[in-house]
Protein backbone atom coordinates (compact mmCIF):
# COMPACT_ATOMS: atom_id res chain seq x y z
CA UNK A 1 0.00 0.00 0.00
CA UNK A 2 1.36 3.39 -0.95
CA UNK A 3 1.30 5.98 1.82
CA UNK A 4 0.81 9.60 0.85
CA UNK A 5 1.33 12.60 3.08
CA UNK A 6 0.07 16.07 2.22
CA UNK A 7 1.89 19.32 2.94
CA UNK A 8 -1.07 20.48 5.03
CA UNK A 9 -0.82 17.30 7.11
CA UNK A 10 2.90 17.84 7.75
CA UNK A 11 2.36 21.49 8.70
CA UNK A 12 -0.39 20.52 11.14
CA UNK A 13 1.72 17.71 12.61
CA UNK A 14 4.75 19.98 13.09
CA UNK A 15 2.70 22.72 14.70
CA UNK A 16 0.95 20.21 16.94
CA UNK A 17 4.09 18.66 18.39
CA UNK A 18 5.76 22.07 18.87
CA UNK A 19 2.71 23.38 20.72
CA UNK A 20 2.80 20.28 22.91
CA UNK A 21 6.55 20.67 23.51
CA UNK A 22 6.12 24.30 24.57
CA UNK A 23 3.12 23.44 26.75
CA UNK A 24 5.07 20.75 28.56
CA UNK A 25 7.89 23.19 29.25
CA UNK A 26 5.36 25.57 30.80
CA UNK A 27 7.50 28.54 29.86
CA UNK A 28 7.08 31.51 27.62
CA UNK A 29 6.79 30.79 23.93
CA UNK A 30 10.02 32.01 22.33
CA UNK A 31 10.18 32.64 18.60
CA UNK A 32 13.30 30.47 18.35
CA UNK A 33 12.56 26.81 19.08
CA UNK A 34 15.17 25.02 21.18
CA UNK A 35 15.55 22.28 18.60
CA UNK A 36 18.28 20.47 20.55
CA UNK A 37 16.05 20.37 23.62
CA UNK A 38 13.18 19.19 21.45
CA UNK A 39 15.29 16.28 20.21
CA UNK A 40 16.78 15.22 23.55
CA UNK A 41 13.99 16.09 26.00
CA UNK A 42 10.79 15.75 23.98
CA UNK A 43 11.74 13.00 21.52
CA UNK A 44 14.12 11.36 24.01
CA UNK A 45 16.91 10.85 21.46
CA UNK A 46 20.65 10.98 21.94
CA UNK A 47 22.48 13.74 20.08
CA UNK A 48 26.08 13.57 18.87
CA UNK A 49 28.33 16.01 17.05
CA UNK A 50 31.00 14.23 15.03
CA UNK A 51 33.41 14.96 12.20
CA UNK A 52 32.01 12.92 9.32
CA UNK A 53 34.36 10.76 7.24
CA UNK A 54 31.80 9.63 4.69
CA UNK A 55 32.81 9.58 0.98
CA UNK A 56 30.19 12.23 0.22
CA UNK A 57 31.19 15.51 1.93
CA UNK A 58 27.62 16.71 1.54
CA UNK A 59 26.41 14.40 4.30
CA UNK A 60 25.96 16.63 7.34
CA UNK A 61 23.26 14.91 9.40
CA UNK A 62 22.26 11.34 10.20
CA UNK A 63 19.69 9.45 12.24
CA UNK A 64 20.75 5.94 13.13
CA UNK A 65 18.81 2.72 12.73
CA UNK A 66 21.08 1.08 15.30
CA UNK A 67 22.58 -1.24 12.68
CA UNK A 68 24.18 0.74 9.88
CA UNK A 69 27.65 2.19 10.58
CA UNK A 70 28.68 5.79 10.17
CA UNK A 71 32.27 6.68 9.33
CA UNK A 72 33.66 9.47 11.52
CA UNK A 73 37.06 10.87 12.47
CA UNK A 74 38.14 10.17 16.04
CA UNK A 75 41.66 10.62 17.32
CA UNK A 76 42.83 11.44 13.82
CA UNK A 77 41.62 8.11 12.46
CA UNK A 78 38.54 7.03 10.55
CA UNK A 79 36.29 4.96 12.78
CA UNK A 80 33.30 2.83 11.80
CA UNK A 81 30.69 3.60 14.47
CA UNK A 82 27.23 2.12 14.92
CA UNK A 83 25.29 4.66 16.93
CA UNK A 84 22.31 3.73 19.11
CA UNK A 85 18.98 3.38 17.37
CA UNK A 86 17.37 6.77 16.95
CA UNK A 87 20.56 8.70 17.71
CA UNK A 88 20.92 11.95 15.80
CA UNK A 89 24.43 12.66 14.53
CA UNK A 90 25.34 16.06 13.09
CA UNK A 91 28.55 17.28 11.46
CA UNK A 92 30.68 19.01 14.11
CA UNK A 93 31.58 21.77 11.67
CA UNK A 94 28.03 23.09 12.00
CA UNK A 95 28.70 24.10 15.62
CA UNK A 96 30.38 27.24 14.29
CA UNK A 97 28.38 30.39 14.96
CA UNK A 98 28.11 31.24 11.28
CA UNK A 99 26.56 27.82 10.62
CA UNK A 100 23.80 28.21 13.21
CA UNK A 101 20.92 28.33 10.71
CA UNK A 102 22.16 25.31 8.79
CA UNK A 103 22.79 23.38 12.02
CA UNK A 104 19.29 24.07 13.32
CA UNK A 105 17.65 23.06 10.06
CA UNK A 106 19.73 19.86 9.94
CA UNK A 107 18.64 19.01 13.47
CA UNK A 108 15.00 19.73 12.61
CA UNK A 109 15.30 17.57 9.47
CA UNK A 110 16.57 14.58 11.48
CA UNK A 111 13.93 15.12 14.16
CA UNK A 112 11.36 15.11 11.37
CA UNK A 113 12.62 11.72 10.18
CA UNK A 114 12.04 10.31 13.65
CA UNK A 115 8.50 11.67 13.77
CA UNK A 116 7.79 10.35 10.27
CA UNK A 117 8.95 6.89 11.33
CA UNK A 118 6.10 6.92 13.84
CA UNK A 119 3.59 8.66 11.61
CA UNK A 120 4.23 6.64 8.45
CA UNK A 121 6.45 3.64 9.27
CA UNK A 122 8.20 3.44 5.90
CA UNK A 123 11.76 3.90 7.01
CA UNK A 124 13.91 0.90 7.91
CA UNK A 125 17.42 2.33 7.60
CA UNK A 126 19.49 5.24 8.82
CA UNK A 127 18.97 8.42 6.82
CA UNK A 128 21.41 11.15 5.90
CA UNK A 129 20.67 14.81 5.49
CA UNK A 130 22.64 16.05 2.48
CA UNK A 131 23.70 19.37 1.10
CA UNK A 132 23.17 19.04 -2.65
CA UNK A 133 26.35 19.87 -4.59
CA UNK A 134 25.47 20.98 -8.13
CA UNK A 135 29.02 20.34 -9.33
CA UNK A 136 29.27 16.77 -8.07
CA UNK A 137 28.34 13.83 -10.30
CA UNK A 138 25.74 11.67 -8.56
CA UNK A 139 24.74 8.14 -9.44
CA UNK A 140 21.07 7.36 -10.12
CA UNK A 141 20.83 5.63 -6.74
CA UNK A 142 22.37 8.62 -4.95
CA UNK A 143 19.97 11.00 -6.66
CA UNK A 144 17.07 8.73 -5.75
CA UNK A 145 18.11 8.73 -2.10
CA UNK A 146 18.76 12.46 -2.09
CA UNK A 147 15.41 13.44 -3.51
CA UNK A 148 13.18 10.60 -2.37
CA UNK A 149 9.81 11.40 -0.89
CA UNK A 150 10.97 10.82 2.65
CA UNK A 151 13.59 13.54 2.25
CA UNK A 152 11.03 15.93 0.82
CA UNK A 153 8.66 15.16 3.68
CA UNK A 154 11.44 15.56 6.26
CA UNK A 155 12.34 18.96 4.82
CA UNK A 156 8.74 20.14 4.99
CA UNK A 157 8.17 18.79 8.50
CA UNK A 158 11.54 20.13 9.65
CA UNK A 159 10.53 23.61 8.47
CA UNK A 160 7.23 23.23 10.30
CA UNK A 161 9.08 22.39 13.52
CA UNK A 162 11.32 25.46 13.34
CA UNK A 163 8.74 27.81 11.81
CA UNK A 164 5.20 26.76 12.75
CA UNK A 165 2.58 29.11 11.40
CA UNK A 166 1.46 30.39 14.81
CA UNK A 167 5.01 31.54 15.62
CA UNK A 168 5.44 33.10 12.19
CA UNK A 169 2.25 35.10 12.70
CA UNK A 170 3.53 36.23 16.10
CA UNK A 171 6.85 37.27 14.57
CA UNK A 172 5.15 39.23 11.79
CA UNK A 173 3.16 41.16 14.39
CA UNK A 174 6.30 41.94 16.37
CA UNK A 175 8.64 42.89 13.54
CA UNK A 176 6.30 43.95 10.72
CA UNK A 177 3.34 45.41 12.57
CA UNK A 178 1.12 42.55 11.45
CA UNK A 179 1.08 43.92 7.91
CA UNK A 180 1.36 41.48 4.99
CA UNK A 181 4.79 40.90 3.51
CA UNK A 182 4.60 41.91 -0.13
CA UNK A 183 6.37 40.05 -2.90
CA UNK A 184 6.55 41.85 -6.23
CA UNK A 185 6.59 39.59 -9.26
CA UNK A 186 8.15 36.24 -8.41
CA UNK A 187 10.68 37.26 -5.78
CA UNK A 188 11.27 40.99 -5.30
CA UNK A 189 10.88 42.52 -1.83
CA UNK A 190 11.08 46.15 -0.82
CA UNK A 191 13.98 47.19 1.40
CA UNK A 192 11.58 47.67 4.32
CA UNK A 193 10.14 44.18 3.96
CA UNK A 194 13.63 42.67 3.55
CA UNK A 195 14.71 44.23 6.83
CA UNK A 196 11.60 42.87 8.55
CA UNK A 197 12.19 39.40 7.10
CA UNK A 198 15.80 39.43 8.27
CA UNK A 199 14.72 40.43 11.79
CA UNK A 200 12.19 37.59 11.81
CA UNK A 201 14.79 35.11 10.52
CA UNK A 202 17.28 36.17 13.19
CA UNK A 203 14.65 35.93 15.93
CA UNK A 204 13.60 32.44 14.81
CA UNK A 205 17.16 31.20 14.33
CA UNK A 206 16.78 30.37 10.65
CA UNK A 207 18.32 31.65 7.44
CA UNK A 208 16.68 34.40 5.40
CA UNK A 209 16.22 31.97 2.50
CA UNK A 210 14.60 29.32 4.69
CA UNK A 211 12.21 31.91 6.09
CA UNK A 212 11.15 33.18 2.66
CA UNK A 213 10.62 29.58 1.49
CA UNK A 214 8.42 28.98 4.54
CA UNK A 215 6.37 32.10 3.80
CA UNK A 216 5.85 30.74 0.29
CA UNK A 217 4.87 27.28 1.56
CA UNK A 218 2.25 28.71 3.89
CA UNK A 219 1.05 31.24 1.28
CA UNK A 220 1.73 34.12 3.66
CA UNK A 221 3.12 36.46 1.01
CA UNK A 222 0.98 39.08 -0.67
CA UNK A 223 1.91 38.97 -4.35
CA UNK A 224 1.85 42.25 -6.23
CA UNK A 225 2.68 43.12 -9.87
CA UNK A 226 6.35 43.84 -10.43
CA UNK A 227 5.37 47.03 -12.29
CA UNK A 228 3.95 48.37 -9.04
CA UNK A 229 7.38 48.13 -7.41
CA UNK A 230 9.19 49.58 -10.42
CA UNK A 231 6.87 52.57 -10.71
CA UNK A 232 6.32 53.07 -6.99
CA UNK A 233 9.30 52.09 -4.82
CA UNK A 234 11.90 52.62 -7.56
CA UNK A 235 10.20 55.74 -8.87
CA UNK A 236 10.68 54.73 -12.48
CA UNK A 237 7.83 55.97 -14.65
CA UNK A 238 6.62 54.53 -17.92
CA UNK A 239 6.95 56.48 -21.13
CA UNK A 240 10.71 57.05 -21.20
CA UNK A 241 12.45 60.39 -20.90
CA UNK A 242 10.25 63.44 -21.30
Amino acid sequence: MRHLVTDRELDALGEGVIRDYLRRNRGRHPLSIDIEGFITEYLGLELFYEQFAEPDPGKIGYISDGKSPLFVYRGGQIRRIVFPEGAVVVEKYLLRNEESGRRRFTLAHEAAHRILEKHIPLQSAGYFHNDFDREQIYSFQELHELFCLNEVWANRLGAALLMPEFLLERAVKRFHGGAPVRCYGDGIFSQEDKLSLQKIADAMGVSYTALVNRFRELELLEYRPLEEYIEGDLGIRKGGAG
